[in-house]
């Protein structure tokens, strides 16, 4: 193998290894996202329960 073959194939590693790592850093930042919105939409769904429920006590 010349050099030209040499770096083509550490171009090729390197973007390879740079894209696998954006797209684990992309799919855990998202995940995250996506559980605190979940967390915080059944927070309030709790939070509307033990209201209503305190409001049936109180008739």
């Amino acid at each position: 193998m010349d050099n030209g073959e040499w770096i083509g194939l550490v171009v090729a590693a390197l973007v390879a290894a740079l894209s696998f790592g954006v797209a684990r850093w992309a799919v855990r930042h998202f995940a995250r996202r996506r559980a605190a919105k979940e967390v915080a939409v059944a927070q309030a769904h709790q939070s509307r329960q033990v209201r209503r429920a305190n409001e049936r006590r109180r008739k």
